[in-house]
């Protein structure tokens, strides 16, 4: 298989990645599971997030066209307490979806290399980390920071 191939298998299987995270998470919303999902870390510590480069994507999701992927998550210059309330929902949903995305990727690239297909599986694990474990690590950074306001 050509590369060219690889790259559109990897962009079909993110955003298939996507909608299983959308029709998952919309299944467990209304689970204690998910409570307890929302309120969990992977990482605590700011230099561990800027070690990674979620300054970088930050700043790659607001100034290019992914900007307009999720508009529920956008902050008024004077949010109220229930605005931010309802961003965080918005952003535990998205990461939470991501999250749901990541999993079901891996398990592809499980499936792909038990086929020998290691070219493949780099490249969709590139394009998962990219696509999925970013965002859900920077809606978690994000998260954090409102969760900081609200406690003041």
């Amino acid at each position: 298989m050509t590369l060219t191939l690889y790259f559109l298998k990897a962009i079909t299987f993110t955003f298939v990645s996507w909608t299983i995270g959308l029709i998952v998470n919309n299944a467990i919303k209304n689970t204690t599971f998910y409570s307890k999902l929302s309120d969990f870390q992977f990482i605590r510590s700011a230099t561990i997030y800027n070690s990674l480069g979620l300054s970088v994507f930050a700043w790659i999701i607001k100034n290019s066209f992914f900007k307009i992927f999720n508009q529920n998550i956008k902050l008024k210059k004077r949010a109220s307490r229930e605005d931010l309330k309802q961003i965080r929902n918005e952003m535990v949903y998205a990461e939470i979806g991501h999250i749901i995305g990541f999993i079901f990727i891996l398990i592809i690239i499980g499936l792909q290399i038990g086929h020998k297909a290691y070219s493949f599986a780099l490249i969709l694990f590139v394009f998962n980390v990219i696509f999925n474990l970013y965002p859900s690590l920077l809606q978690q950074k994000n998260k954090k920071r409102i969760d900081n306001i609200l406690k003041q």
